[in-house]
């Protein structure tokens, strides 16, 4: 039994060191799509969304443009484009193309490469992470960029919104944002952190069960009680006969 145990404890201690071990480091390579405009916001692969001045929430003086967002042979595709040769219009329009990288509870290391001719602006592609405070960083393109490359420093002196940086924090969103006009294709996508782990599904509950029914015989009397009086008679006899052997 003690072996049996030993046994058990050794099995229960190796699976929760494979728990452990996933829950500890993940990196994640892919991200889900999505597309912006005026207050709403299609998710899709690919996803496409257009901003007509007034319509749909549009403000009447907003520039005609089109965000698109897709994820294909490893190459995320993020765009924001419009009507107008003058960008800063494009860009200040209510629209924007992104992905949502998932399964992450903590983010250490972010990085992505850079296909030639993409767009890399100061703003954007840039990485949005919100923090469990309810606080929104984020770290632009530019200022991380060397040449092709974007290696993101999370610290507090590369936040851009000035909160802090991430370092140590919960994370509950991180998502990649394209909302200056322009197109940029990102390859070797790589975001690395704390894994989420998803919880055990509880298990539905079994039937109670049904209290057994004792088998009767034809004079109405339960036969285990029946047996019980025979071996207890028995019992007695067997008693008898040993005190007057004795």
């Amino acid at each position: 039994m003690r072996r049996l145990v030993l046994i058990g404890s050794a099995i229960a201690a190796l699976a929760w060191g494979s728990v452990a071990a996933y829950a500890s480091t993940a990196t994640v390579t892919t991200a889900s799509p999505w597309a912006y405009a005026c207050g709403h916001t299609t998710f899709g692969n690919p996803a496409t969304k257009e901003d007509t001045p007034d319509t749909n929430g549009c403000p009447a003086n907003d520039v005609p443009g089109t965000a698109t967002a897709g994820l294909g042979a490893g190459t995320l595709s993020l765009s924001k484009l419009c009507g107008d040769a003058d960008s800063a219009k494009c860009t200040a329009d209510d629209l924007a193309s992104g992905a949502t990288v998932k399964g992450l509870t903590t983010l250490t290391a972010a990085s992505w490469d850079l296909v030639p001719e993409s767009y890399c602006g100061a703003g954007a592609p840039r990485l949005n992470v919100v923090t469990s405070d309810g606080k929104t960083h984020f770290f632009g393109c530019a200022a991380n960029r060397s040449g092709n490359h974007v290696d993101f420093k999370l610290d507090a002196a590369g936040d851009g919104s000035g909160n802090g940086g991430i370092v140590g924090k919960t994370v509950t969103s991180i998502d990649i944002v394209q909302d200056e006009t322009g197109t940029a294709n990102l390859i070797h996508l790589s975001f690395t952190g704390t894994a989420a782990v998803t919880a055990a599904p509880t298990p539905s509950p079994t039937a109670a069960p049904t209290t057994p029914t004792l088998a009767t015989t034809g004079g109405g009397m339960p036969i285990w009680p029946m047996i019980g009086l025979l071996l207890a008679a028995l019992g007695l006899a067997g008693l008898t006969i040993r005190r007057r052997t004795a």
